[in-house]
């Protein structure tokens, strides 16, 4: 195979990759929604305690105010008892302090319950402590991963660009413009694919016996007739010392 069409291969494979990675990076926002999404889901269960405990906590710190204010109320009502000078004064007194005592029984009563509701809240998210933990400490090792990742992925494909820079300044001109127009055209961006079984694998048309015949010999560019890729063509026996090395390795395990 001649050195052209092999650079064309490794530019084509390079491509590839550049595109699968930018594909990677530019989903980075959705993907780590995602996790995000997946985590919020695993806690809704106890934020939806922790929020019950909270509010519980809220609203007993409001009701105990009031009781407080009634309190204050129910003594100003008791002194104007004691010191009422007419019967006018002392029936309001009455009422009033009345009216206090009432207001307090209703709140005391309030402030047990949400008090019952904040304990049963903490009991609840002290017994699921481990889960907690284990929860959080999931999902900071999961985002973590994630960044290391990201970072990975961002200078992989740095090197992969520099690497496509790299093969069209070796090859000729025109055939890097021949490349450059090819890959544009094309929706995948695969400009070079392989032929096999007498087929081109990108868009799957028979070749000509004669097209196939020179594409094996690889002494020249050669296209497919229906998609206008280049063609190039992998030996049987290179096919299979790809995959050598892996039944050597089986066979020594076996062994």
């Amino acid at each position: 195979m001649k050195a052209e069409l092999e650079q064309l291969i490794a530019l084509q494979n390079t491509d590839t990759s550049i595109r699968r990675l930018q594909s990677e990076i530019d989903s980075i926002p959705q993907r780590r929604a995602d996790i995000e999404k997946e985590f919020e889901q695993r806690a809704f269960e106890i934020r939806a305690i922790e929020m019950r405990r909270d509010d519980a906590r809220h609203e007993r710190a409001r009701l105990e105010t009031e009781l407080q204010e009634q309190r204050t109320r129910l003594e100003r009502a008791e002194r104007n008892l004691m010191s009422s000078k007419n019967e006018h004064e002392y029936t309001a007194a009455i009422r009033e302090a009345d009216a206090a005592r009432k207001q307090i029984s209703q709140l005391e009563t309030q402030v047990l319950e949400k008090m019952e509701t904040l304990e049963q809240a903490e009991t609840q998210l002290k017994e699921r402590e481990p889960e907690i933990s284990t929860m959080q400490a999931e999902h900071e090792e999961r985002m973590k991963a994630f960044e290391e990742q990201t970072r990975t992925q961002t200078e992989q494909l740095a090197e992969r660009r520099q690497e496509r820079d790299r093969l069209m300044e070796s090859l000729p001109k025109q055939l890097s413009a021949t490349y450059k127009r090819i890959s544009t055209r094309i929706r995948d961006g695969v400009a070079v694919a392989e032929a096999r079984n007498g087929s081109c694998s990108a868009c799957f048309m028979a070749l000509r016996p004669q097209v196939m015949a020179e594409v094996r010999r690889g002494e020249e560019i050669i296209m497919c007739d229906n998609c206008n890729r280049i063609l190039y063509y992998v030996p049987a026996d290179t096919a299979q010392n790809k995959t050598r090395p892996a039944s050597a390795a089986s066979e020594v395990v076996a062994s």
